[in-house]
C-alpha cells in the first residue's frame, strides 16, 4: 500500500497534481471523512425543503441523512455496491484532476456542474470581444442535450483557469449573473447557447 501511494504521489508531483486530489478520503458509505465536505457535495443534489431539514439535524442524524439520500440514489440496490455513490467518487476525483486551480475542483462551478451533470454532450471554448466589459477573456460553454436540455456559460475572470459560472438555462438550481451579457460583449452570438 505504501508502495502505491509513493507512486501515486511521484506520478502526481511529475503531471502538477497534488496526491490529495486523487486520494479522497472516505468514510463508510460516503465520499469524504468531513462532514462539511460530505455535506456541500451531497447539497449540489439536495432540494431547499432538504436542505433544510437536514440543518434541524445533529452531526450524527446529519452522517445518517446523507448515507440515506446516497443509498437512495442507488439504481440497484440488489447489488454489493452503489454504483451511483461510484459514479460520483470518479467524478470528485476527475474534477480535482481537470477544475483544481486554487481550491479543490470538485468545489469549483465547472466542478458543481461535472458532478451533477457528467460530462457534456458538447463544450464550446471560445474567447470575449474586444466590446466586453473586461479585457479579452477565455469563456466556455457546456450544453446537456440527451437526458436534459441544459446550458452553462463559465469565463475566466482572472485568467488563471478558474472559471466561474455567470449563465444557465434549463437548471432551476443555478442561476445566472444579471449582467452576463456584459462580460461577453456586444459581438457575443447568443445562438451559441442553443
Amino acid at each position: 500500500m505504501k508502495k502505491i501511494l509513493f507512486i501515486i504521489i511521484i506520478l502526481g508531483i511529475f503531471i502538477g497534481i497534488s496526491a490529495e486530489s486523487l486520494i479522497i478520503p472516505q468514510k463508510e458509505g460516503h465520499v469524504f471523512s468531513d462532514l462539511k465536505d460530505e455535506y456541500k457535495l451531497v447539497s449540489y443534489f439536495l432540494s431547499p425543503n432538504q436542505k433544510k431539514y437536514y440543518k434541524k439535524l445533529d452531526n450524527e442524524n446529519k452522517w445518517e441523512y446523507i448515507a440515506a439520500f446516497w443509498e437512495a440514489q442507488n439504481p440497484n440496490p440488489a447489488t454489493e455496491s452503489n454504483e451511483f455513490l461510484l459514479e460520483i467518487i470518479a467524478r470528485v476525483k476527475y474534477c480535482n484532476i481537470h477544475f483544481s486551480h486554487f481550491n479543490k475542483g470538485w468545489k469549483t462551478d465547472t466542478g458543481r456542474i461535472y458532478i451533477k451533470h457528467g460530462k457534456p454532450f458538447e463544450i464550446l471554448k471560445l474567447n470575449t470581444g474586444i466590446s466586453s466589459k473586461f479585457a479579452q477573456k477565455e469563456y466556455q460553454i457546456w450544453k446537456y442535450r440527451i437526458s436534459n436540455f441544459q446550458t452553462y456559460l463559465f469565463i475566466d475572470l482572472h485568467q488563471h483557469g478558474d472559471y466561474r459560472l455567470i449563465y444557465s438555462d434549463g437548471d432551476d438550481a443555478e442561476g445566472s449573473w444579471a449582467d452576463w451579457l456584459n462580460y461577453l460583449g456586444t459581438d457575443f452570438d447568443e445562438s451559441s447557447l442553443q
